[in-house]
Formats: C-alpha cells, sequence, structure tokens
C-alpha cells in the first residue's frame, strides 16, 4: 500500500470504516470539500475492505469497484492499493461496458431504438423550421434523415457491438455516449443485470460523484434500493465542485443510506481557506477547517499565505496590468517568483485572454463566437467533435514523430483502422506502415507554422488515406462520403443537437471558420487543454494545486454564457431568464458561476491573487466589500500598482 493508505484517520474516514464493516454494510454519501483528501479516504476504503473483506470476495471471486473519469486517475488508484487484484478501478464507460458487454441482444434492440428516435427528432425539427432557417440549414437535416434511415435498413445485419471512442453503428461500434445512455437504461430495465452486477462487485465507490451524469445515479440506486442486502454503494464527491453541465450535482440520499461529511482542507493557507468559506457560505454553507500546516508532526504551525483581489478596468491594458500585479505581489510578500511565468498558475475562463497569447485565436473565435452551446462547452476539455481528430491524432501523432518517440508514434498509429488485425489479412505489413511514416511526415510539414494547410486541409487528407475514421459530421461539411459507398461510417452523437434549427445554423457558419482555420494553430490549443501552458482553463484544474494561482476575472473577453462573474459579484443585473429561473427554483448563471470561482480559489497552497476586470470600478468594490469574499484590507484598486513599472511574466 502507498503513503496514502497510510495516512492519520480523520473523523470522516473513521465514518467510511463503520460504513464498510456493518452487517450488512451500509451505503453511503462523502461529501468532501476541495484539498480535503478525498481520494486519500477513497483509497483507505478500498485498502479497509481488502484488509476486512478480501478473503470472502477471494472466495467468492468477486472484486471491490472503483469508477472514476479519466484513465489516469484510474491508474493512480489502482497503483495507490498495491494493483490488488481483489479491487476493479477503470473509468465509469469501460466500468458500464464491462457489464453489459455479453448482452449482444439488448445492445442491438437499444442501438435500433436509438435510431428510432433520432429519426422522430429530426422530423420533427423539419416541420418545425420556420422562414428565417437558411436552406443550408434545411439540407443539413435532410441529409441526416436519409442517413439514419440508411442506418436503420442495415443495423439488423450487424452481428456484434465493441465499444470505441466514437459510434460506428453499421461496423458495431458504440462510442462514449452511446455507453453512458444504454448502460443505465439496461440496468433499470432488466433485474439480471442489476443482480449481475452485485455478484461481481459487491462495493462499488463511485469517484467524482458529483460529475456522474444523472441516469447513472439513478441505476445505481436503483440497483441499491433492489439489493442494498449485498451491495455497498458509495459516492464521493462534492457538489460545490461541479463545474459540467451533464453532472447531477448533489446526489440525494436514499434511506438507509449514511451522509459523511469530510470538512477538512489540508491544501489551503489560512488565508485563502477564508475566501473559500466566504465563497461557499451562500453555496451549500459547509465550513472547512484547518488548513495546510507546517513542521513536525508533533509542533504543526498554520501556514497563513496571502489573499488578495485586485479591481482594475476593462481597457485595452489588461496585459500591462497583470504583470504589474504581479510585480506588486513579488514586493509585498517579497517573493520574485511571482515575475517568473512558470511559477505561477494562470487560470483563465476558456476565452480571449488564452487563445491570442497562445496562438489559437482564430481557432477560438470559430468555436466559440456565436457558436452553439455544444461546441463551446466541448472547447473547454477538448471533447467537441471537430477538435477530436486533431487532439487523439494527429497532434499526439506529429509531435511523437518530430521528437523521435518511436514508441509513441506506433502507439498512436495502432488507433488507425488499417492495423485493424481484421484489415490486415494479406496486406503487405511492411509497405503499410512505411505509407502511414510517409503520412505522419505529411502531417508534420503541414502542422507547421506558416505552411497554408487549413483544418479542412489535414481532415481531407486523413480521410483520403483512411488512416483514421472521421466523424460524419465532419464529413459532411467536406462534401465527403463514408470510406465505402456500401459502408455507412456513423456517430450518434450527433443528431442530439440537430433538432434545433437555430443550433444548427450556428453549426453551420461555426464549422465554416473552423475548417478555414490555419490547421498550426492546433499547437497551441493542445498545449492550453494539456495543461503545458503557464494558462489553465478554470474548468479543467479541478483536483490540481499550485502554490501561486492568479485567477483572472473577466466577463468581456469571455463568450461563454453559461458564466459570469459580473452577475456572480452583483455588478450586473439578472438577465430575465436567470430571473425567471431563479424564481422557479431552478439553477441560475450565479449558482454555476459560484462553483466555478471556489474551484478556482481552491488550488491556491501558498498565495492566491484574484484579478477582476470591470467597467464599474465603484460598483465592484462596493460588492466584494458588501459579500466579505475578501478582507478590506486585500481589496487593491489601479492606484495601487500604478506606480510600479510593467514587468513581464
Amino acid at each position: 500500500m502507498t503513503s496514502r493508505a497510510q495516512q492519520k484517520d480523520t473523523d470522516a474516514d473513521r465514518d467510511l470504516y463503520g460504513c464498510l464493516n456493518s452487517t450488512p454494510p451500509q451505503s453511503f454519501l462523502m461529501i468532501a470539500g476541495a484539498g480535503s483528501g478525498k481520494t486519500t479516504s477513497l483509497i483507505k476504503g478500498l485498502t479497509e475492505i481488502l484488509a476486512k473483506h478480501g478473503e470472502r470476495l477471494k472466495l467468492r471471486h468477486q472484486k471491490a469497484a472503483c469508477i472514476t473519469y479519466t484513465e489516469i486517475a484510474a491508474g493512480e488508484i489502482w497503483a495507490d492499493v498495491g494493483n490488488n487484484p481483489l479491487v476493479h478501478v477503470s473509468t465509469i464507460h469501460s466500468f458500464l461496458w464491462s457489464l453489459v458487454r455479453t448482452f449482444q441482444s439488448d445492445i442491438q434492440d437499444w442501438v435500433t431504438r436509438r435510431i428510432d428516435e433520432k429519426l422522430v427528432e429530426l422530423r420533427q425539427a423539419a416541420a418545425s423550421f420556420g422562414p428565417r432557417v437558411q436552406q443550408r440549414t434545411r439540407d443539413k437535416n435532410q441529409s441526416d434523415i436519409v442517413r439514419y434511415e440508411q442506418q436503420r435498413a442495415r443495423i439488423g445485419r450487424v452481428r456484434s457491438f465493441t465499444y470505441g471512442t466514437g459510434s460506428d453503428y453499421i461496423n458495431g461500434i458504440l462510442g462514449h455516449d452511446d455507453i453512458i445512455k444504454m448502460v443505465p437504461q439496461i440496468l433499470v430495465e432488466r433485474p439480471l443485470m442489476r443482480i449481475l452486477l452485485v455478484q461481481q462487485f459487491p462495493f462499488l465507490f463511485v469517484d467524482e460523484s458529483q460529475d456522474t451524469t444523472e441516469n447513472v445515479v439513478a441505476a445505481l440506486t436503483a440497483v441499491d434500493r433492489e439489493l442494498g442486502d449485498r451491495f455497498c454503494l458509495g459516492f464521493f464527491g462534492d457538489s460545490m465542485q461541479r463545474i459540467y453541465q451533464t453532472g447531477i450535482g448533489e446526489i440525494p440520499a436514499a434511506d438507509g443510506w449514511v451522509t459523511i461529511t469530510k470538512a477538512e482542507n489540508f491544501r489551503c493557507p489560512t488565508s485563502v481557506l477564508t475566501v473559500a468559506n466566504a465563497i461557499r457560505r451562500d453555496g451549500d454553507g459547509l465550513e472547512q477547517t484547518r488548513g495546510r500546516m507546517t513542521g513536525p508532526e508533533n509542533a504543526q504551525v498554520s501556514v497563513i499565505g496571502s489573499a488578495n483581489i485586485f479591481i482594475l478596468p476593462a481597457d485595452e491594458r489588461r496585459d500591462q496590468r497583470i504583470a504589474q500585479v504581479r510585480a506588486w505581489i513579488a514586493d509585498n510578500n517579497d517573493d520574485p517568483e511571482w515575475l517568473h511565468g512558470d511559477k505561477v498558475k494562470l487560470l483563465v475562463i476558456v476565452h480571449r485572454m488564452a487563445a491570442n497569447r497562445l496562438g489559437f485565436g482564430e481557432l477560438y473565435s470559430a468555436l466559440n463566437d456565436r457558436a452553439p452551446e455544444k461546441f463551446k462547452n466541448g472547447f473547454l476539455d477538448g471533447s467537441a467533435w471537430p477538435v477530436r481528430p486533431f487532439n487523439s491524432f494527429v497532434l499526439p501523432l506529429v509531435d511523437a514523430a518530430k521528437n523521435g518517440r518511436e514508441f509513441e508514434v506506433m502507439q498512436v498509429l495502432r488507433q488507425s483502422p488499417l492495423l485493424d488485425r481484421k484489415m490486415l489479412s494479406g496486406v503487405n505489413v511492411a509497405k503499410l506502415l512505411a505509407e502511414l511514416r510517409h503520412l505522419a511526415g505529411t502531417l508534420q510539414k503541414m502542422m507547421e507554422h506558416g505552411s497554408g494547410a487549413t483544418n479542412a486541409d489535414v481532415l481531407r487528407l486523413l480521410h483520403e488515406s483512411k488512416s483514421i475514421l472521421l466523424d460524419p459530421r465532419i464529413l459532411s461539411y467536406l462534401n465527403l462520403k463514408p470510406p465505402n459507398e456500401d459502408e455507412e461510417v456513423d456517430n450518434m452523437e450527433a443528431a442530439d443537437d440537430e433538432a434545433d434549427g437555430e443550433e444548427l445554423t450556428k453549426e453551420v457558419a461555426a464549422m465554416d471558420a473552423f475548417l478555414a482555420c490555419a490547421a498550426s494553430q492546433f499547437w497551441g490549443y493542445y498545449g492550453y487543454v494539456n495543461d503545458e501552458s503557464p494558462f489553465s482553463t478554470h474548468q479543467g484544474i479541478k483536483g490540481a494545486e499550485f502554490e501561486r494561482v492568479l485567477v483572472v476575472l473577466d466577463d468581456d473577453e469571455g463568450t461563454h454564457s453559461l458564466f459570469s462573474y459580473d452577475k456572480y459579484l452583483g455588478i450586473r443585473a439578472l438577465s430575465d431568464r436567470d430571473e425567471a429561473n431563479r424564481q422557479e427554483g431552478k439553477e441560475t448563471i450565479v449558482e454555476r458561476t459560484r462553483r466555478l470561482f471556489y474551484v478556482c480559489c481552491t488550488r491556491a497552497k501558498k498565495d492566491l491573487v484574484v484579478v477582476l476586470f470591470t467597467h464599474d470600478i465603484a460598483a465592484a468594490e462596493h460588492q466584494i466589500s458588501s459579500l466579505g469574499l475578501f478582507q478590506v484590507e486585500s481589496i487593491h484598486l489601479e492606484a495601487e500598482i500604478a506606480r510600479l513599472e510593467t514587468i513581464a511574466g
């Protein structure tokens, strides 16, 4: 076991052990705020299961399961329990697929129903198009209807389905979105599935539970409700750290469940923890305790740190003002590290501040300005379907080839359907590998700055080479046909967004701009979403921690309608829609932005600086003072930094 399992137990850990060792074990919710050591408690729980229930699990050929959201997180958790074969750790998608993969007839039924549903939605959309809907939008809707009708006619001939990154129904491949929709539905509808789950995994932990979709939570709750005497379900999360709209947030506790609150914060200094509690006060009200400490075990003292906010004009001098703020903090804290870009984590909501400085301003504009919400949201984490071929194949391949990392080159190329075992029969493999090597060289030249190659050029090359299967939505915008005339490639995620004529019109315009962008802009974006630049997204750093954190709040440079710091702080009035949502008890932009702000501020292990760019300095100063988010002496205006020379970070 690793040192995390050996760390001193908290009250929450002891409550967790009580749930796991009761007869029968009790299902539970652990609410663990930022910096509380949630993952440590999860690992301690798995370790306790192995110690107290391991022999029984071994005799019954059972395992304790833990599901999380990334392969990296799954690998770290499994390593932390000593790679014990009695523990199954995987992403939520992989776990769900493992439950259903042998139920091929159920999968076939679900896919057929799914196609029928999409056809109904598309036809209803076509019937509701008003006179202002553009002809291109109408044409795309009609082409999608034809495509799904072709799918429907041929789906019965698919013999079996597997799980891949994207959907390709006719070739028997289900994508991520399919799994997250299909398996919970089958779990709810099929009693045998629920029994098989419990027989395999009598203990099931769900990490980052606030980001779990509602249908997954409902399905697992249904299993617990029916088979709870043989099943222990545990959710580890924090609704205040839910950022993405697909997550359930707060999970309602079922009868008999135990709610465990882990209030400690082991990461933030006391000054930052005070800010975090002030932000959280108007959320769920949980007050975190302790804070980061230093010194020997028997003589630890609190780390004070610093937390300051600067309220500055939203004008063309933003970069200069940020440099002045860093110089001020470096001088005030006697810490020259604030002057070095690689020593400070700069958090920005995905907007022009990062995009322009990192060289992907046009790419940002294409998928954000007047783009559909699905593009704006997917741009945050690199999941938007237009960018996937670049993020998952082109950029990793070119980067590895350019730097001579031969093993990684082959790892990326193995994604290609050309290297699928079923495709290699009778093929000259040496010649094929040489062709793929040549493709990598061509892509490398196209991705160079100044090459003149556009995103459309790169995507056409990928299609012509058959190196990867492109999403059919991309093919339709490039006016390209699927790889074979009699072989439809499909990604059923597509039609989720096509029922709205206005959104589809936005998509058409956004894709035109995206395809015209210089392909080389992807390098700045790739480094950004992979956390290889001084910038990070507000959404992308949950779980991370840094010594020095600078959070930039700037509504002007963003076009993301889900968040607004001016509205959250009360500087700008809520919209009519926000007011209507508030009166109906629905979530508003204020709650979403509060959570985002909490996540950002709680990344700091030593010093936190917030820079608010606003057009109404006086109103902002008044509101921040009234809300009590920062100490009065920690609120600073332009005059305090104006005397400092601009020092580039």
